[in-house]
């Protein structure tokens, strides 16, 4: 039951006057703890105006502690039901029992006066907490960062862009062409896309190291239910690509998914013929289905808060629309987007140009390669091409380095580390043969993809300056290190000083465990509580590490073959 200071009924009296609005708003510090304005009052109001920010913080406080005890509760029956009506082969949800519930709190949030929409999309949360792998408190030791800080004498085949892997798979599949992509990771965005791609018609295969598309036969969605899995990318490439073929067609995802809204295209889709209605009237995503075949306008201009990915998905499909299309209102973020999805298609023959705030795609059909070439990973080659700067020595990783700006910063940003950085048309050699400055500016954690990467080079200096706004991530790791630190209008100067590392750590993303092992040649002890997603996104990576500084990995296990020899006999 949730509690209330009695004190709290009262409002406003003798005792507890309400506060006078002229004097402003309360201001609170990063802490929580509230710093009044004295406007000339005594010491006596800054003192009960300390109280009384203090009370209420307590009694919010308490309260959003009941509210997450009673979530964990209602989270854990309803698995609990869940894995019971698994057992009997049934689905997860009883839909007699949601319909029930749903009821329930729809009339209570009516009789508390709730806003009716928040209320729903409440109840649809809460059954997400349910439905998603429940975080269990860690009882172990973590996974220990503490890496040989020896000379780097090593060689990887890098991990190819997952985006632009993607991109052409889908440009491939949607004009009929025969592609094999090789090398590929074969993680849960590549393969999720390839499987997406198979139940919209196309002939895919895939092994461990490729995916292969035998063309001859384009994509057909009239009809079909498409499972996108759980990566929003892989959702709008889809989606788009539909636009160009009439009729009806249906999309559903992992959990994740259905809490994306769709509201935002539909502000686009009309001008192309399309719209998007979302099938549960409860969930502002997926399950949808998708309505096309009107006429489609050449030029549009994208609403602001449009996800970038959509943008570059859609400059990805423009050519199978009649006359192309030209898409104005680009910000900076959908930008940088667009023009990874701009060199996919002019390497595939589709004339597309990119202006300042809008691309003009050409119509056509695609001329995919074969077995095209693809490029490197920026955010994870370059935790490869930085290993020399963090222990000294040299990498050659095997891929190309892909032609972008992004790509070009990192390039910037290692060589004013004093890494020397030769690349070639097929591979990349870093080597560590400059002086590293006792004094450095960190411009790379003005991306939030390479903030990881970012954090570990300034923790190898006596002095830097991390420039750009910090996270919460960033900020959390450098108190779980002791990093001395000062925030100014440029960013966060690091200080000198002994830095160390107590507990575990659960990291957001794998990207940034990726970093917690290079920042661990910086600050050795960095114990992750969940490293095993990173091999989810980048199998190799553990076992790479763990081999240097040499970098000789552990072969794979070779699969047991079948004996195919032997014969059933049957005996009269």
């Amino acid at each position: 039951m949730i509690k209330i200071r009695k004190d709290d009924w009262g409002g406003p009296s003798d005792d507890r006057p309400r506060r006078d609005p002229s004097r402003g708003p309360r201001k609170f510090n990063k802490g929580g703890s509230h710093r009044p304005m004295n406007k000339g009052g005594s010491d006596n109001d800054l003192d009960k105006s300390e109280v009384i920010a203090n009370h209420r913080f307590d009694d919010i406080s308490d309260i959003d502690n009941q509210i997450l005890n009673l979530l964990e509760k209602r989270a854990y029956l309803i698995r609990k039901e869940g894995a019971w009506r698994k057992s009997r082969q049934k689905s997860l949800v009883d839909p007699k029992l949601e319909k029930l519930l749903r009821g329930a709190f729809d009339n209570r949030s009516g009789e508390l006066g709730l806003d009716a929409k928040l209320s729903k999309q409440l109840f649809t949360l809460l059954n997400q907490f349910s439905l998603a792998d429940a975080r269990q408190k860690f009882t172990g030791e973590g996974y220990k960062l503490a890496p040989r800080v020896e000379p780097i004498q090593a060689g990887i085949s890098g991990p190819r862009s997952f985006r632009h892997t993607r991109m052409l798979l889908a440009l491939a599949a949607s004009a009929g062409a025969a592609v094999k992509l090789a090398p590929v990771t074969m993680n849960a965005p590549n393969k999720d896309l390839a499987k997406a791609l198979k139940q919209a018609g196309a002939p895919i295969s895939w092994d461990d190291d490729f995916i292969r598309n035998d063309g001859d036969k384009t994509l057909g969605f009239e009809g079909n239910m498409i499972f996108v899995g759980e990566d929003s990318f892989n959702f709008y490439m889809l989606l788009c690509l539909a636009l160009a073929h009439a009729g009806r067609c249906k999309f559903t995802g992992k959990p994740g998914l259905q809490l994306m809204d769709i509201g935002t295209l539909n502000k686009v889709l009309p001008k192309l013929g399309a719209r998007l209605v979302a099938m549960n009237p409860n969930n502002p995503g997926l399950p949808a289905r998708l309505e096309c075949g009107g006429a489609m306008d050449e030029e549009i201009t994208l609403p602001g808060g449009i996800d970038p990915d959509f943008a570059a998905a859609l400059t990805l499909a423009a050519w199978s629309y009649p006359g192309g299309l030209t898409i104005r209102g680009l910000n900076q973020a959908a930008r940088e987007r667009v023009a990874e999805a701009v060199g996919v298609l002019n390497t595939c023959g589709i004339k597309a140009t990119l202006d300042k705030d809008a691309v003009t795609v050409s119509d056509g059909i695609p001329a995919v390669d074969a077995q095209p070439s693809l490029p490197l990973s920026v955010s994870l080659g370059s935790m490869l091409l930085a290993l020399p700067v963090m222990a000294g020595g040299s990498i050659n990783v095997e891929g190309a380095w892909p032609k972008s700006d992004k790509a070009n910063r990192v390039l910037e940003q290692l060589r004013a580390l004093g890494l020397r950085l030769d690349v070639a048309t097929e591979n990349i050699i870093a080597t560590m043969d400059g002086e590293l400055p006792t004094k450095a500016t960190i411009s790379l954690a003005e991306t939030p993809e390479l903030r990881p990467l970012a954090l570990a080079l300034a923790l190898k200096p006596a002095e830097a300056t991390l420039s750009g706004q910090a996270d919460d991530t960033l900020m959390e790791l450098l108190d779980r290190m002791g990093v001395a630190y000062e925030e100014t209008e440029d960013g966060i100067e690091l200080k000198p000083g002994e830095r160390s590392w107590d507990g575990t750590w659960f990291s957001p993303d794998p990207v940034w465990s990726m970093g917690c092992a290079l920042a661990a040649y910086a600050v050795p002890g960095i114990k992750l509580e969940n490293h095993f997603e990173v091999t989810a996104t980048w199998p190799e990576f553990w076992n790479f590490y763990n081999s240097l500084p040499t970098g000789k990995m552990k072969p794979k296990p070779v699969k047991e073959k079948k004996d195919d020899t032997r014969r059933r006999i049957k005996i009269r």
